[in-house]
């Protein structure tokens, strides 16, 4: 079976990283990434700037790749994670979720976040440097 794609980005300001909270379900009211299905004929980075834009209203430049996950605890999904900068637009409130700024060491993964395991991917990040 070929696994399914996705890209996300993880946006960082003020030190707090850009999130949604999720208008549907699984996991309705809890924060996600920004990001979504990598489309055919598209590439990661395409899709992460792509949902970035979609999710949130900022245009974003991707700045590096943090890697690649295995998608919590259904395997058959790979998440391809960049890191972005913001280099336009303004924030909206669009159907899948309303973005919001958040401060990673003030979450608690059972309580705050639709997928507990996206702590590992946010531990991989706060092991990179860049820029």
């Amino acid at each position: 079976m070929e696994r399914i794609q996705i890209a996300g980005v993880i946006i960082e300001k003020d030190g707090k990283i850009l999130m949604h909270r999720r208008s549907y379900e699984p996991g309705k009211g809890k924060l996600n990434f920004i990001g979504g299905y990598i489309d055919e004929g598209e590439t990661a980075e395409q899709t992460a700037v792509r949902e970035a834009k979609e999710e949130t209203g900022f245009d974003v430049e991707i700045v590096a790749k943090l890697g690649e996950f295995g998608y919590f605890e259904r395997e058959e999904k790979t998440i391809h994670i960049f890191i972005a900068k913001i280099i336009g637009g303004r924030m909206t409130h669009p159907i899948e979720g309303k973005p919001m700024w958040v401060d990673l060491d003030e979450l608690n993964p059972e309580r705050d976040m639709s997928f507990p395991q996206m702590f590992q991917i946010f531990e991989a990040y706060g092991k990179c440097e860049v820029g």
